[in-house]
């Protein structure tokens, strides 16, 4: 009886620290994916209508605020602008937000290791390694941040599917760049 107890416990800390541990090692097969730029191996860890429906919303709020900051909020004409470039906007992302487009943005920014090689690199080889932290922020929820952890930097937020699995569903777009 005793033994069968001390297995108990042992099966459930094991199920608990590899669900615990599971989303970093999502975030190391995502890692892996984009510096292979295997679209197809990222695709199976992101979210892609949570994360079109997450970009979409983000924009078009920016979007917003430069609309009635530029025309003020009682222009007829401002309307008009901001539903055609919703409509604009709307197709756009849904181009930008498809495996390879993820692959294409990821690997154009500066935490990528792609954006590591280039000429400006250390003569002796040492590369730059990306600083980011990345920890829970609730029971389903798995953020991503530059190390410096400010939040008007952005942040790739992961939610749980399942027990084990992760997909990236939202990308919290940096202030300043959603301000453009």
């Amino acid at each position: 009886m005793k033994k069968i107890t001390i297995a108990a416990a042992v099966a459930v800390i094991a199920v608990a620290v590899t669900a615990y541990a599971s989303p970093y090692y999502t975030l190391h097969q995502i890692k892996t994916a984009l510096a292979e730029r295997n679209a197809d191996a990222l695709a199976a860890h992101v979210d892609f209508p949570a994360l079109r429906a997450s970009v979409k919303t983000q924009l078009e709020a920016s979007m917003a605020r430069s609309i009635e900051a530029t025309a003020g909020s009682g222009n007829p004409l401002a309307a008009l602008g901001q539903s055609i470039a919703s409509a604009m906007l709307g197709k756009m992302v849904d181009t930008m937000v498809s495996p390879a487009g993820v692959v294409a943005l990821v690997n154009k920014s500066a935490v990528s290791p792609q954006a590591e090689e280039n000429p400006d690199a250390p003569a002796d080889g040492a590369r730059k390694q990306a600083d980011y932290s990345a920890g829970y922020a609730g029971l389903n929820t798995f953020i991503v941040r530059a190390k410096d952890g400010n939040a008007q930097e952005g942040a790739l937020v992961l939610l749980r599917h399942g027990v084990w699995g992760w997909k990236l569903s939202s990308i919290e777009i940096a202030s300043a760049m959603a301000a453009r």
